[in-house]
């Protein structure tokens, strides 16, 4: 049984900080870096809070949007990934990074970040 309901259709945490333990482990984490001139995006799943990862409750797939556009999908199985993937991009400043995430149980999270 969860141990939360699903809050909505895409579930969003506006202020991480101030989440709790099942948000946290929830809500993609966006990190943008650069390495020999390529920018790096990486979205890690349960960055604060660790999401399980057995064949009962687990991250199924990552995909990552830039603006409204799908980039990259990364589909997950249990038990033998882990639910943090990393992508080199070439986007401008200001486009809107949108990170999704569904967890076999709990549905739908999202976190967004603006180049």
């Amino acid at each position: 049984m969860p141990e939360a309901p699903i809050l909505g259709p895409v579930n969003f945490v506006a202020d991480l900080s101030t989440a709790g333990d099942f948000e946290k482990k929830h809500t993609p984490h966006i990190e943008v870096s650069t390495a020999g001139g390529v920018t790096i995006v990486s979205v890690t799943v349960g960055q604060d809070v660790p999401h399980p990862n057995q064949p009962d409750h687990y991250i199924t797939w990552i995909e990552l949007f830039a603006d409204s556009a799908s980039i990259a999908r990364f589909d997950l199985s249990a038990v033998v990934t882990s639910p943090k993937v990393s992508i080199p991009v070439d986007l401008d400043a200001g486009t809107v990074l949108r990170a999704v995430e569904n967890c076999n149980l709990h549905g739908l999270w999202a976190a967004e970040l603006v180049l």
